[in-house]
């Protein structure tokens, strides 16, 4: 209790830094056609213009607008005849509410043995303190590597689960953009369904060694806790620009720089170079100093996408109809627990174009066979700040899409 008290108190602290999205609000467009996806892409990189769900042909977009920006916005989507609706009203109102409602429950938790709280979302010191109770649990299953540190300072932790030597590995990513805080406690389930529910997973440990990087951008996570809740990026520093950050996952040497934005400022900066960041090159580096690795997953939100490589091009990789194959019954697995079913396909065709993604290096560069990457489910006013009621749910049946990946590496 003393602890979640030194943690609300600073929280509440840095509460007159926190970003406020107060009259902020959320348009939505119709449905969008192959060519009006193509007129609007270009908005996306015009700081006005916060893209909450991208352009794609057969759905709309979504873009977050500030008070100063709505009327700009507003006639722009009208000119081009994308019948924009206000769907959200005032996105500070629900940003607030949920970070109280993350204050209360932290102060209010009773926590009883290992497994981590699946009633809130836990800050990066919490996820820390959680990996360092597991090593202490299973100090002959469970080995913690520092495998680098953030731009601030932060520990890059990889955990390695293994009961034997000479088996294949499972890497699992999460926490690479900082708002999308819903990956962070899928992939903490998952660790805890091989530790402390390891009775009812045997088979999948015995089969595999499996590594997890539970917040692989652990700045950007911690800032979008105290200071912007839609926070992306890193927080390192650009030459010649007032703005911080590059986004991670367009910063691995995969098509880097093919197209996007060179303006710092944006949300998908892909850096001044290949590996600029650190986070990014220390999760490259041990990817490819991991031998035997046969499946990579990586969780983001929001979307409810299960999609494979590539994001760089509508190319299909060699092995895409046992990529497919896998997907779709992780799909049905999942299905069968509430209910909720993804759409599944190619990421390029399915979300949309992204380069210099850990998806597409792991699959290209480092040779693994099964790649997949969860867009979880949204909720909020933006998608990224579902309700905490939300995650045990949503992490107990994306468990069982693993588990069908894992019995196919």
């Amino acid at each position: 209790m003393k602890a979640a008290l030194c943690l609300l108190l600073a929280l509440a602290g840095s509460a007159l830094a926190y970003k406020s999205y107060s009259g902020y609000q959320v348009l939505q467009t119709k449905v969008l056609s192959h060519e009006e996806t193509a007129r609007l892409a270009p908005l996306m990189n015009r700081p006005e213009f916060y893209f909450t769900i991208n352009p794609a042909p057969g759905r709309a977009a979504s873009i977050m607008v500030s008070p100063e920006n709505f009327a700009l916005a507003s006639t722009t989507l009208n000119r081009m005849r994308l019948s924009p609706k206000v769907i959200v009203e005032d996105v500070g109102v629900i940003v607030e509410s949920e970070r109280s409602e993350l204050q209360q429950l932290r102060v209010a938790e009773k926590k009883e043995g290992r497994a981590p709280a699946l009633d809130r979302f836990l800050t990066f010191e919490e996820v820390e303190a959680y990996v360092n109770e597991v090593a202490a649990a299973f100090p002959s299953l469970v080995t913690v590597e520092n495998i680098g540190s953030s731009t601030e300072g932060r520990t890059l932790w990889v955990v390695k689960l293994s009961n034997g030597a000479g088996k294949k590995g499972i890497f699992v990513e999460s926490g690479i953009h900082g708002r999308e805080w819903l990956g962070v406690p899928a992939a903490l389930n998952a660790l805890n369904e091989l530790t402390e529910n390891l009775a009812a997973n045997q088979a999948l440990l015995d089969a595999n060694d499996w590594y997890f990087l539970l917040v692989a951008n652990p700045d950007g996570y911690s800032f979008s806790f105290t200071d912007d809740r839609f926070w992306r990026k890193t927080r390192s520093p650009n030459a010649g620009s007032t703005c911080l950050g590059t986004d991670p996952n367009r910063n691995f040497d995969i098509s880097w720089g093919t197209e996007g934005t060179t303006d710092a400022c944006s949300d998908t900066f892909a850096g001044a170079a290949a590996y600029s960041e650190p986070e990014s090159k220390a999760l490259a580096d041990f990817l490819a100093a991991t031998p035997n690795l046969a499946a990579f997953i990586t969780f983001h939100s929001f979307g409810g996408f299960l999609t494979y490589p590539y994001g760089y091009t509508t190319d299909l990789p060699a092995n895409a109809q046992q990529l497919d194959d896998i997907a779709q019954a992780a799909n049905s697995a999942i299905q069968a627990v509430n209910g909720f079913q993804y759409t599944v396909g190619p990421f390029a065709s399915t979300v949309y174009f992204s380069y210099g993604a850990s998806r597409d290096y792991a699959y290209d560069t480092v040779g693994i066979p099964l790649v997949f990457q969860f867009e979880l489910p949204g909720g909020g006013p933006n998608g990224f700040d579902p309700p905490a009621s939300l995650i045990a749910p949503t992490v107990a049946e994306v468990w069982e899409g693993v588990k069908v990946i894992a019995a196919s590496a």
